[in-house]
């Protein structure tokens, strides 16, 4: 993977992109960055009235509450309402020479595809949890809960249902898709995956 500079994993909550990023660059030498990083400046840099698409899901917003399609609808709109400072992000690092990977739900299959066919150097692959109650273990997991709370619940639904989308949006762009499980050879799988990524812009 010498020809590489930007790695981009995808995927939703609770697949395990955190984790598995972690390892994949520590293997391969450079740094990881999540793509929360980018949506918490932007959050800070702008208010719900000017920037509602960044501010969905917040704690203290009722949106949560709305329906598992409602509320992937607005998960897609956050992702592509973010995706030019990501991209802005991403061309800074590329110019200054910087080699990284970054990891995220924020990371579209359009964006990912799109780049991969026109910015050397950039490879891709979306981690994919088919299994709903897993997504639901993985938040309990992260939030020290032994019971789920109503809040986590719903979003649950929704992760699931995102990461159906990004599942199928990345299979039909021709980038490379990586079942989360078993989680014990998932850093192998993506290494694999992304030795080669033809991306396309379909």
């Amino acid at each position: 993977m010498a020809d590489w500079t930007a790695l981009l994993v995808g995927g939703s909550a609770g697949a395990g992109k955190s984790t598995s990023g972690t390892e994949v660059a520590r293997r391969l030498g450079v740094a990881c960055v999540s793509a929360d990083s980018v949506w918490h400046a932007l959050q800070a840099v702008t208010s719900r009235e000017s920037h509602a698409a960044f501010h969905y899901f917040e704690p203290t917003e009722v949106e949560w509450r709305q329906g598992p399609d409602f509320l992937c609808s607005r998960h897609i709109e956050s992702a592509e309402a973010q995706t030019p400072a990501i991209e802005a992000f991403l061309d800074r690092e590329m110019k200054e020479g910087h080699r990284l990977l970054l990891e995220g739900a924020w990371i579209t299959p359009e964006m990912a595809a799109r780049r991969c066919a026109e910015v050397p150097g950039t490879r891709a692959a979306f981690i994919h949890e088919g299994e709903e109650d897993e997504v639901l273990k993985s938040m309990m997991t992260r939030s020290g809960r032994d019971t789920p709370s109503e809040r986590q619940l719903r979003l649950s639904t929704m992760a699931w249902r995102y990461g159906n989308w990004l599942r199928d949006e990345a299979i039909a762009r021709g980038l490379p898709v990586v079942d989360a499980r078993p989680r014990e050879t998932l850093v192998d799988r993506i290494i694999l995956a992304t030795e080669v990524t033809e991306g396309t812009t379909k």
